[in-house]
């Protein structure tokens, strides 16, 4: 930033008397003996490498005194003025102090620095467990990757929270699995602190070519490792001077140590088995091997550093682990395997009841119609205008109660699909002590029999509902048809007669 140009351009400095930023203010200040009047020229193209919507002002000030203060606004003429004024009545010995402040206002996650060296100083101000909190802090959307824009940044730095470049670039954001992940880790051991912050140990390993100071890229390392740790072991506890640590394996191992000795030595085959643990498989099997070889492997307890190739002998570990329990497993498989074919069993129990309730109503509606049709034709009752009415009435009542019959049968199919499911989702819940979520939805296929057997109820509840009410609807136009031609066939035999009641 010239910044810097415009301090030299107006004489040499005394002292730096201020030098700091964070995430919201830029502030640099020097003092002088004696200073040239700044040009407007010289403000003007120090307010031009501000960013649009900060805001920037000059201090200038004479020893302890009233300042000037010059901003990129309407009275940027009126103030030069005063600053005039100021200089004008300097006496020699005072000091001339300058400072430049700068406001700054963040969007869509983007943070801008305008000095490296501010930043790396402002990183390492914090202390581990200061630093989680504040990037765990409503500073942040932690829906989405955070970008640090820092003016004189060298080359770019990615990790999966943070992108740390010069210039705005955007980046893939995967975020789907970090609430899942953050879930798994709290559940599987028991940390004082790692269940209330937002930050993985994946957040502070950078990848790419950036150039960032040392010791400010071990303070993000030392983090990281801090967090792995704390996922892989069994109870961790962190405080601004001790990091506490138990690991329980062939081994038990616990230690108090000072957060800033922590080595990040071995980072990487630490973080290796973090992300082995975590990605895929069944967390609870993989992270008891994993405490049970790193408590044989630690060089020693204070220094969390591991001999020989520990993230090697654990997947080689584990396969033997898994070769000695792949019967348990097939059993398993099979096993939920048969319950499936149970289930296709329920659904077509349950479903042909249902027909089978349709095709013998319908049978017994259409039977009892048809005999009152013969009995009409071979009969030859006294009063045919009773049998007309008897009949018809109870036809309509054979036709109420099968239409009763049919609402209690579809709303019994509902509640055996409701049981159903919520048998099918028991089932699945019983199986995640022995298996993962991803195993489970390999046996079962990603639930495409059940949904399968979903549509088939549907299905079979729908065509029969359909069916049963053409059924009931043509019996019951058919009874209005007997019904009223009867009555006009009886009186144009002019034998009509008013039924026994009327």
């Amino acid at each position: 930033m010239r910044y810097i140009d415009f301090f030299n351009s107006i004489g040499t400095p005394n002292n730096i008397e201020i030098f700091e930023e964070d995430f919201n203010e830029f502030t640099v200040g020097y003092s002088y003996s004696t200073i040239l009047l700044p040009t407007k020229e010289a403000l003007k193209k120090v307010f031009t490498e501000v960013k649009n919507s900060d805001s920037c002002s000059f201090y200038f000030s004479i020893d302890h005194g009233e300042s000037v203060v010059i901003k990129d606004d309407n009275n940027f003429t009126s103030n030069f003025k005063d600053l005039n004024n100021l200089l004008s009545s300097h006496e020699e010995g005072e000091k001339i102090n300058i400072k430049i402040n700068i406001y700054k206002i963040s969007t869509n996650n983007q943070f801008h620095f305008y000095s490296k060296d501010c930043f790396f100083n402002y990183i390492k101000s914090f202390d581990s467990l200061s630093l989680a909190t504040f990037f765990s802090s409503s500073v942040f959307n932690h829906t989405s990757k955070i970008y640090l824009l820092i003016n004189d940044f060298v080359g770019t730095l990615n990790s999966s929270k943070f992108f740390i470049a010069a210039q705005y670039q955007e980046e893939e954001e995967d975020y789907d699995y970090r609430e899942k992940r953050i879930t798994n880790i709290t559940s599987n051991n028991h940390s004082s602190f790692f269940g209330k912050l937002k930050v993985l140990p994946e957040d502070f390993i950078f990848e790419g070519n950036g150039e960032m100071e040392s010791s400010t890229l071990e303070q993000f390392q030392r983090l990281g490792k801090i967090l792995v740790i704390s996922s892989i072991f069994d109870i961790t506890d962190l405080t601004k001077e001790s990091f506490y640590y138990k690991l329980n394996g062939y081994k038990s191992i616990s230690e108090f140590i000072d957060p800033n000795n922590v080595s990040i030595s071995n980072l990487d085959d630490f973080y290796n088995i973090y992300l082995w643990i975590y990605s895929s498989g069944n967390i609870l099997d993989k992270i008891g091997l994993a405490r049970n070889l790193i408590s044989l492997h630690l060089r020693k307890v204070s220094s969390l550093e591991l001999e020989g190739d520990v993230f090697e002998s654990l997947k080689s570990s584990y396969k033997i682990y898994e070769r000695q329990n792949v019967k348990q497993y097939i059993e398993v498989r099979n096993k939920m395997s048969d319950q499936i074919l149970d289930y296709g069993k329920r659904v077509a129990s349950f479903t042909d009841n249902f027909a089978n309730g349709f095709q013998k109503s319908a049978l017994s509606l259409v039977t009892f119609f048809s005999s009152l049709i013969v009995t009409r034709i071979l009969a030859a009752p006294k009063n045919n205008v009773d049998f007309i009415l008897y009949s018809t009435l109870i036809t309509l009542v054979f036709i109420g109660i099968t239409l009763i019959y049919m609402i209690i049968s579809i709303y019994e199919l509902n509640e055996q699909e409701s049981r159903f499911k919520k048998s099918y989702k028991d089932f699945k819940t019983r199986y995640t002590d022995l298996l993962t979520e991803e195993d489970i939805a390999r046996i079962l296929n990603n639930d495409e029999e059940h949904n399968s057997d979903l549509e088939y109820i549907k299905k079979k509840k729908r065509w029969y509902t359909i069916l049963w009410i053409i059924v009931l609807f043509l019996i019951l136009i058919a009874t209005l048809i007997y019904y009223f031609n009867s009555n006009i066939t009886v009186i144009n035999d002019e034998k009509f007669l008013f039924p026994k009641f009327i």
